[in-house]
This record gives C-alpha cells, sequence and structure tokens, in this order.
C-alpha cells in the first residue's frame, strides 16, 4: 500500500468542481485524452505509472482506443455501460492486443458480467457501498476470476487494513492523495 501503480484520470469543467458533472461520458473522455496524451503529454501527466481512462459505450467501440499507448492506459468500463456481446467481443479483441481492462464501480454482481471477467485486469470495488459482510463475501465470490481487485474509496487506514485483509491488490481513496489539477480542469487521483 506505499507505491503509486496508477492514477485515474478524471474530468471536471472547472477549477472548483469535485463532481464531475458530466452530462456527455463521451467528450469528457475527449477532453482528458486530448489534455493527457496529446497537449501534455502522458509521461509528464503519470510519469512512470499507468493512466485509468474511464470510457462509456461510444469510446469503446470506437477505433479511438487504439491510438493510446497500451503501455500507459487503463481502460475502465463505466458502471453504466451497457454490457452486450458487441461489447464483450471488442474488448476481448483489444485486451488480445495488450491493452489493460478495468470494471469501475462494480458492487453488484451478476452473470452477465463473466464474459468480462474472464479477461478483465482489474474490478475496482466501492468498498463504501458494501456492508463488511457483503464485502468479505463479494471478495470470496471475486477471487474465483483472475483479475486484481481494487478497493476504492478508502479514506482511514482502518478501512485500507481491512480490504488489505479481505486480499484486495490495489487501493484508492483520499488517504493515500487528494486530486490534484492538471491542464485544463482534470484531476489525478491515487
Amino acid at each position: 500500500m506505499n507505491r503509486v501503480t496508477a492514477y485515474e484520470l478524471l474530468f471536471r469543467s472547472s477549477a472548483n468542481q469535485f463532481e464531475s458533472g458530466v452530462t456527455d461520458d463521451a467528450l469528457a473522455t475527449a477532453s482528458v485524452v486530448r489534455q493527457a496524451f496529446g497537449r501534455i503529454g502522458i509521461t509528464t501527466v503519470v510519469g512512470d505509472a499507468r493512466a485509468f481512462v474511464n470510457m462509456d459505450t461510444e469510446w469503446l467501440l470506437s477505433r479511438r482506443i487504439e491510438s493510446l499507448p497500451k503501455d500507459k492506459v487503463v481502460i475502465e468500463i463505466l458502471e453504466t455501460v451497457p454490457i452486450d456481446e458487441q461489447l464483450i467481443r471488442r474488448c476481448r479483441a483489444l485486451s488480445e492486443k495488450g491493452y489493460r481492462f478495468a470494471l469501475d464501480d462494480f458492487n453488484c454482481y451478476s452473470e452477465i458480467y463473466e464474459p468480462l471477467l474472464e479477461f478483465v485486469d482489474i474490478v475496482k470495488v466501492d468498498v463504501l457501498n458494501l456492508d463488511p459482510a457483503s464485502l468479505d463475501e463479494f471478495v470470496q465470490r471475486l477471487r474465483r476470476w483472475p483479475a486484481r481487485l481494487l478497493a476504492e474509496k478508502i479514506d482511514t487506514l482502518d478501512s485500507a487494513r481491512r480490504c488489505k485483509s479481505l486480499g484486495f491488490d490495489l487501493f484508492q481513496g483520499f488517504i493515500f492523495g487528494h486530486p490534484a489539477l492538471v491542464g485544463d480542469y482534470f484531476p489525478l487521483v491515487q
């Protein structure tokens, strides 16, 4: 729990905005990609770490993803993305090309996700959304799959210790660092 391996790049429309306020996920992603991977440069933004970038269906199905450096990006599938055969085929093909994937805010197990769980690299679990007993059961269920588990919204040392004892591999939250604005208003979250 003491080494930064990635940053989550998030869109914000102003420097004073802590919530995304996003009404168009595709435009928000385009802005983040344009700034981090274009204007500023991804190495300047994240150094040797990877960049988690939220993607909606439009981005996931587009060819724009393939312009991103697969060694620097983790494609984060938003929880609002409908899972269907077309999406699964596309993500699997990108995975076979070397792109890494994360499932965002994964708090409700459903068999519909199983084809994705076969190849996603990281499952991000919002630990504040589950009571302790449900979290323990959820982690045990996810351990059947090869993905690494990331505990999101870790804000206390007790929460970090509990998640580590449950077997989480990665951790994200304010206890590790607060968002920093980079470029035109998108924060990096550790």
